[in-house]
C-alpha cells in the first residue's frame, strides 16, 4: 500500500462559493504491487471498512489471472489484502461481490481456463461462486459448468440469506441460487420472450423475489425489466428503455435506482418514475455507482471522458434527481474506472476506482474518502423545472424531429455517444419550438439528446435509440 495524498487535482467544486476541494479529502490509498496489475472492479461497506475486489494478474496474458481483495478501515489504513488463484483458471473476471449477514464475503466471476492442445476440444469459459471468510481466506468455490460456455454475472444476497446470481448455461439467460454452504438450490431459465433467449444484465433483490433487466439476442428490441418470485419463478415484466445498468439498488422509498450512464428511477414493477444525466464541464458523467444518504439524498459516482481518458465526478441529487452539488478529479495519463461508492459511519463519501496505470504500478486500486456536504449544501431558492425535450420517431433512422416549448432564448442541441462525446450540433435561432437533426452519419446505437440555453430551468435531455 503506498499513501497518495496528492493522487488527485481537484478541478471544480460547483454551485457556491466552498473551501478549495484539495482541502476535502480525508484520505486517499493506491493499492497494489510494483510489478503486477490490480484492477477494481466493485466496493462494498463491511464491518470496519471496506472491500474492493477486482483482477489479481501480471502484465503477461500468458501468466494465470485471479482475484484480487483489499479492506481498508475508515482511516483508508490497509487491514489486510489477498491474492487468489484457482485450479484451472487462466483468466478470473469478477463479476459481483456481497457481504452475508455473518460478514463473508461472496464473489461470482466468469472464468477462462488454459489454452487447449491443438488437437483437444477448444476450451470454453465457466462460472465460479466463491465463498470467502471476513479475512478473505477461502471457505469454499462453486463451479457452474457446461459443454457450451457459461458463466456467472451480477450477484445479490438473496431475502432468506441465499446467494442469488444471473448468468448464462450455453444459450440460456439462467438464474442461480445457491445456499450459505453452496448447494445449488435451483437454476431457472429466463428468457427474452418464447422465440427470444436474450441475456440477463443486473438483478436487485426486491419484497418476494427479484427484478431482473433482460436484453434480447438480436436486434434493436428494447429491453424488459422481469420479477420473478423467491423460486425464480416468472410473475411480471415491463418493456423497459435501458442497457447493461452498472448498478440496481432498492432505496428506502421502495423504488429501484438504476445506473447506466444516467440514474435512472423505477418502481418494483419496471415503471420509469424519472430519469436523469449530467455534464461536468460541458462533458457527459457516465454515472456507473450509487448510494442513498441518510436525509434521502442520492450520492452518485461516475466517470466523464475527457478526450483521450476518462476521469471520476462525483454528485448529490435530492429524491427527485435534482442536481445538488458535485466534482470533478483529474488525473493526468491514466484512465480511471469507478468500482464503487459508500459512506463511513460519519457520513463522509468513500469512492473506489481503479486505474490502468497507478502510482505503485501498472493497475492498482485506489480509495478516497471525502468530507461530505451537509454544511456545505446551499439554501437556495426552487429552481425552474426542466421543460421536456419530444422526440419523434423513437426508435428513429435517418433524422429525428426535437420539439420544445417555444422560448425568447437562443437553444443549442447535441447528441452524444454512450462515451459522452458530442457527435452533432446544431444552434437554433430564440423564438423557435423544434428542429430536425440528421442521423445519416451515426451509427446505430443508443444516444442523448440534450439542449442548452431557453432561459431558466433549461431541458431535460433524452434518450435516442437510432436504428
Amino acid at each position: 500500500m503506498k499513501s497518495v495524498y496528492a493522487l488527485f487535482l481537484a478541478l471544480a467544486l460547483l454551485l457556491g462559493a466552498t473551501p478549495s476541494a484539495s482541502a476535502q479529502f480525508l484520505w486517499q490509498r493506491a493499492l497494489g504491487t510494483a510489478a503486477s496489475d490490480e484492477t477494481a472492479e466493485y466496493m462494498i461497506p463491511v464491518a470496519g471498512g471496506f472491500v474492493t475486489a477486482g483482477q489479481a494478474g501480471t502484465v503477461s496474458v500468458f501468466d494465470p489471472h485471479g482475484l484480487f481483495l483489499t479492506k481498508v478501515n475508515y482511516a483508508g489504513d490497509t487491514v489486510w489484502t489477498k491474492r487468489l488463484f484457482f485450479a484451472g483458471v487462466q483468466i478470473f473476471y469478477p463479476r459481483g461481490l456481497v457481504v452475508d449477514a455473518a460478514g463473508n464475503l461472496v464473489v461470482s466471476a466468469t472464468t477462462f481456463p488454459p489454452a487447449a492442445p491443438p488437437t483437444a476440444p477448444p476450451a470454453v469459459n465457466q462460472g465460479l461462486l466463491v465463498k470467502l471468510t471476513a479475512t478473505g481466506d477461502t471457505v469454499w468455490t462453486r463451479p457452474v459448468r457446461s459443454p457450451a460456455q457459461c458463466g456467472l454475472g451480477g450477484l445479490v444476497l438473496g431475502n432468506d440469506g441465499s446467494y442469488v446470481a444471473i448468468g448464462d448455461l450455453g444459450t440460456l439467460p439462467v438464474l442461480y441460487k445457491f445456499s450459505p454452504a453452496g448447494a445449488l438450490l435451483w437454476t431457472q431459465v429466463v428468457p427474452y420472450d418464447n422465440t427470444r433467449s436474450g441475456n440477463l444484465q443486473n438483478i436487485v433483490a426486491v419484497p418476494n423475489g427479484y427484478f431482473l433487466i433482460s436484453s434480447p439476442n438480436v436486434g434493436n428490441i428494447k429491453s424488459k425489466y422481469i420479477t420473478v418470485n423467491e423460486q425464480g419463478v416468472y410473475q411480471f415484466e415491463h418493456i423497459g428503455s435501458i442497457y447493461y445498468p452498472h448498478q440496481l439498488r432498492l432505496d428506502s422509498q421502495g423504488d429501484i435506482l438504476a445506473t447506466r450512464g444516467d440514474l435512472l428511477k423505477l418502481s418494483v414493477r419496471g415503471d420509469s418514475l424519472w430519469s436523469r444525466s449530467y455534464r461536468q464541464f460541458g462533458q457527459f458523467l457516465g454515472l456507473k455507482r450509487v448510494v442513498e444518504l441518510p436525509n434521502g439524498n442520492y450520492l452518485v459516482a461516475g466517470e466523464r471522458y475527457n478526450g483521450p481518458e476518462r476521469d471520476v465526478g462525483i454528485a448529490v441529487v435530492d429524491h427527485n434527481g435534482t442536481l445538488l452539488r458535485d466534482t470533478l478529479f483529474a488525473r493526468g495519463g491514466s484512465d480511471e474506472n469507478v468500482a464503487g461508492v459508500a459512506l463511513t459511519p460519519a457520513g463522509n463519501y468513500v469512492v473506489a476506482l481503479g486505474t490502468n496505470m497507478g502510482p505503485v504500478g501498472f493497475a492498482d486500486q485506489v480509495l478516497f474518502a471525502y468530507r461530505n456536504w451537509n454544511r456545505l449544501l446551499p439554501t437556495r431558492a426552487p429552481q425552474p423545472a426542466a421543460a421536456a425535450l419530444h422526440l419523434f420517431p423513437t426508435p428513429a433512422h435517418g433524422a429525428v424531429q426535437v420539439q420544445w416549448p417555444a422560448t425568447a432564448h437562443p437553444v443549442v442541441l447535441e447528441i452524444a455517444d454512450a462515451l459522452g462525446r458530442t457527435v452533432t450540433r446544431v444552434a437554433v435561432a430564440r423564438g423557435a419550438a423544434g428542429t430536425g437533426l440528421p442521423l445519416d452519419a451515426l451509427p446505430p446505437g443508443l444516444y442523448v439528446v440534450q439542449a442548452t440555453g431557453g432561459g431558466p430551468g433549461g431541458f431535460r435531455a433524452q434518450r435516442l435509440l437510432v436504428e
